[in-house]
């Protein structure tokens, strides 16, 4: 992720941000904590080392700027549904693009 972080700031706003945890917690992916929240000009993503999430945070047409970010994320993270079992599929919404 922090590679990560790098290559995408250099063409978008990108924050790092740390989830809080505890010794005595059980999860699989306590070490696993860093998220990255990047930015275009309408869409954000928070992405971790396992899952990204694209939403849009302004109204109005995406621009070219934005689809480039789906498009890297889409790269990064090929996977259609939430989970690797056969159910839980995910949907794009259709949405307008800038001219």
């Amino acid at each position: 992720m922090e590679e990560l972080a790098s290559v995408l700031s250099e063409d978008y706003i990108v924050a790092r941000r740390m989830f809080p945890g505890s010794n005595i917690e059980v999860s699989l992916f306590k070490d696993d904590r860093l998220e990255l929240i990047v930015t275009a000009d309408r869409m954000r993503v928070h992405m971790n080392a396992h899952r990204a999430i694209l939403s849009q945070f302004e109204d109005g047409a995406f621009t070219k700027h934005d689809l480039t970010l789906r498009e890297k994320i889409l790269e990064l993270y090929p996977r259609s549904r939430p989970t690797p079992f056969p159910w839980g599929h995910s949907f794009e919404p259709n949405y307008e693009v800038e001219e």
